[in-house]
């Protein structure tokens, strides 16, 4: 319940256009029934409420709200009847108070969304820090994270998710083997084939991801917490760690495995060169069904058939994060 609540925060917080014309219709509404409505207390009750909604819906534009603010107090001063409300001195009074009482109400939510915003930011460059110290320990895979980031983004975008959706796969990208920091060194960077013992400590790393990012409330609500943990699952369900498969592998971690697997083939590895593109491409369709779930193949497909080798991104620049993915 409390993930759900704090998404649909968040969906309201970064949908501008709608938060801007559900604030406008109600400031409209409010205005208007006032016009013919004579409830003195509901009213006050009322214009607060609309304060805090212009700064839920205006937290960047504080010439915004500052503007709406001013036309909000004029409207309620003009439709009051006191005539106490009519004595020049008081009225001026009343005028300074009102406008000071509803900017700060709508000031207060915005610096708390900014506040909140400008935390997540912290803390999502401390974690991209460790992300980037953990592909410089092998300068194989120096890139790796950024390209899942980048190839995830791109199926999550062929597959209509939402814009949202995509900017935290994205993240989930980048984070993705996050739990390698506690693979040994040697393991790492072995050019030779794993010992079983070693592949073992190797399927460690997505519960490790989970646990050192747990503590984090924004990743796990966003679902990126999921994204780490279950990148290596299998759509059959003979992946790790928890072996689950189809649909209760979040469709996050389904793309995520599609992207992993392409990037990890197509590049050098301390015990191997780069794969031939069309053997990767082929072992990527065969595999659809057992490995990948058919669905991100096709979407995946659709991308290579329309840009072809326009796609990797040594052709197409690493795509970035946008303001979006911290909100």
């Amino acid at each position: 319940m409390k993930k759900h609540l704090g998404n649909y925060a968040e969906s309201i917080i970064n949908n501008r256009l709608l938060n801007g014309s559900i604030v406008l219709l109600a400031f409209l509404a409010v205005i208007v029934t006032d016009i013919y409505i004579d409830n003195f207390p509901l009213f006050q009750i009322a214009y607060l409420m609309l304060s805090l909604m212009l700064g839920l819906a205006f937290w960047k534009e504080t010439w915004i709200r500052s503007l709406l603010v001013a036309i909000m107090v004029y409207s309620k001063i003009s439709l009051e009847q006191t005539e106490v409300f009519q004595v020049h001195d008081i009225l001026s009074i009343r005028i300074i108070t009102l406008f000071i009482s509803y900017f700060l109400t709508a000031s207060s939510i915005s610096f708390m969304i900014l506040s909140y915003i400008k935390q997540k930011k912290n803390t999502l460059q401390l974690t991209f820090t460790l992300a980037k110290a953990l592909d410089s320990r092998d300068h194989y895979t120096a890139d790796h994270s950024d390209h899942v980031a980048y190839y995830s983004k791109k199926i999550a975008e062929e597959m209509n998710l939402s814009k949202m959706a995509c900017e935290r796969i994205f993240i989930g990208g980048i984070l993705h083997d996050i739990g390698k920091i506690g693979v040994p060194e040697h393991i790492l960077g072995k050019p030779s084939r794993l010992t079983e013992e070693e592949f073992s400590i190797i399927k460690e790393h997505p519960i490790t991801g989970y646990d050192m990012l747990s503590h984090i409330s924004h990743l796990k609500r966003a679902g990126i917490l999921d994204m780490i943990l279950h990148h290596h699952e299998r759509f059959d369900g003979r992946g790790y760690p928890s072996g689950i498969a189809e649909k209760r592998i979040p469709v996050a971690a389904r793309i995520m495995a599609v992207a992993d697997t392409f990037d990890a083939m197509t590049s050098k590895r301390v015990y191997r060169g780069e794969l031939n593109i069309d053997f990767a491409i082929e072992e990527i369709q065969k595999n659809a069904g057992t490995q990948f779930d058919p669905e991100v193949v096709k979407a995946f497909m659709s991308i290579w058939n329309r840009e072809g080798e326009k796609l990797l991104p040594k052709y197409s620049p690493v795509a970035k994060t946008s303001s979006n993915a911290f909100s």
